[in-house]
């Protein structure tokens, strides 16, 4: 019997895990407007070729591939959390002026193809595979591989 309910009880809690997790397809029609209006106005000419939807503890948030490559999140509201361009540089714009800023008069040969907004700031990878962190104002922190 003691068998039996360790059993039920591992069964309850492997579904609530599960449940804490859920990804879900979706059409690009259903994803936030401002995550639209991103996608439009630095992506022109691209298509969404998947979209997903993820519920994880509570919080919503979106998952996009685009048709030349380009991997973005948004959050439940459509901001962006990350843009990786894998096969080309982020677009003027994305990077607040700050960041972009500073890349060109610090590493003029270089270019952002990566940022993700994280708690307190940005972090930004550019060519040759450094990793720059700023702040929130867009003050550079430091750098690292």
């Amino acid at each position: 019997m003691k068998k039996f309910i360790a059993f039920i009880g591992a069964m309850v809690a492997g579904l609530l895990v599960f449940q804490s997790c859920e990804e879900h397809k979706i059409s690009p029609d259903k994803l936030p407007e401002a995550a639209k209006t991103f996608i439009s106005q630095f992506f022109p000419g691209t298509t969404v070729t998947f979209a997903e939807k993820e519920k994880d503890d509570g919080v919503v948030k979106y998952n996009v591939r685009l048709s030349d490559g380009t991997e973005i999140d948004f959050d439940k509201s459509g901001a962006w959390t990350s843009v990786d361009c894998e096969f080309s540089v982020l677009p003027d714009g994305i990077l607040p002026a700050p960041i972009s800023e500073y890349i060109t008069a610090n590493y003029p040969q270089a270019k952002a193809y990566k940022a993700d907004k994280e708690l307190g700031g940005y972090e930004v990878t550019i060519t040759g595979g450094l990793e720059l962190l700023f702040n929130s104002a867009g003050e550079f922190i430091r750098e690292s591989r």
